[in-house]
């Protein structure tokens, strides 16, 4: 009940010229990749002088193949998951899953219900429609592995699996490469949000930095620094459950990031972020205010395999 986050269903060499440079994202033919995606979430919410403790991890392996670009200049990719697996602890409760044994004996708990949404999103295969530009203009089926599960599952989780949302993310992922042409010291802004289960949303203001050029894995790729510099939370009115949000005065209190760009490749080939959420918010219950303090960390990375 008093849970604000579970999961969330992502160098030497420094360049000695100030020539400005153009990053550009490509989506070639026909092309087959493979990420490596790490997802860390430590969280303590304090309320009514209880400390209520909530961590989880995950690791996917997803494949995505292109298609051919269009007349129209549009091109689809289809993505599917190869590998899931995750851990997760909620007020002294774990639990484990492994796509390798999905139907492993589930541990008795009362989160074991947990257990059927990774089972099913396990198997998730979708597909996103790029425009000219490359930027996400569908996203189809994501919502489809999650159709067998109970209304009541598929309710909490349909906010986060819209499609239109899920476009959105994708393309603020994909902003995060200015469009126009950079020397090393340049910096952007970009707003983000971020949408939790139970109607929660958390959203960022981050500054990126563009850095130059590094070598990595032998090659050389363009590097970006980034720093969340605001966070604010919000909860919808009509959100599930007794608990309802009155107001919250976080911020950020530590924060670190790194893109890595392959300008050839017109990809990102490595990325990570971490960000550490504190401060004081009060919920009401039943007609009675209750004050907590919220400490946050989300971590963040994400590696091209090939």
């Amino acid at each position: 009940m008093y849970r604000i986050l579970t999961v969330v269903v992502v160098l030497v060499c420094g360049s000695t010229t100030n020539a400005q440079v153009r990053l550009v994202h490509k989506l070639p033919n026909g092309i087959a990749s493979t990420n490596t995606t790490a997802i860390k979430t430590d969280q303590t919410l304090t309320i009514a002088g209880m400390n209520v403790e909530t961590g989880a991890t995950q690791q996917l392996v997803i494949s995505s193949t292109n298609g051919n670009r269009g007349a129209d200049g549009k091109i689809t990719v289809h993505h599917k998951i190869d590998v899931l697996k995750a851990d997760v602890t909620i007020a002294g409760q774990q639990l484990s899953f492994d796509s390798a044994n999905p139907d492993a004996p589930p541990p008795g708990t009362a989160i074991d219900s947990m257990l059927d949404v990774f089972k099913a999103m396990s198997k998730s295969e979708w597909t996103t429609v790029h425009g000219p530009d490359n930027r996400v203009l569908e996203v189809n089926g994501r919502d489809e592995a999650l159709a067998s599960l109970p209304e009541a599952v598929r309710e909490a989780t349909k906010a986060l699996m819209e499609p239109k949302y899920l476009a959105q993310q994708a393309n603020d992922q994909m902003a995060r490469i200015p469009t126009q042409p950079v020397s090393p010291g340049d910096r952007w802004g970009l707003n983000s949000s971020l949408r939790l289960e139970a109607g929660q949303t958390l959203a960022f203001t981050a500054e990126y930095t563009y850095e130059g050029v590094v070598s990595y894995d032998g090659r050389a790729v363009h590097k970006i620094t980034a720093k969340t510099t605001d966070v604010g939370y919000d909860m919808a009115a009509n959100a599930p459950g007794p608990l309802k949000y009155v107001n919250s005065d976080l911020s950020v209190a530590d924060s670190e990031g790194t893109i890595l760009f392959d300008n050839e490749l017109g990809r990102v080939v490595s990325s990570r972020s971490k960000v550490q959420i504190e401060g004081p918010m009060t919920f009401e219950i039943n007609g009675q205010q209750l004050p907590a303090q919220l400490d946050l960390t989300l971590e963040n990375s994400t590696t091209l395999a090939n």
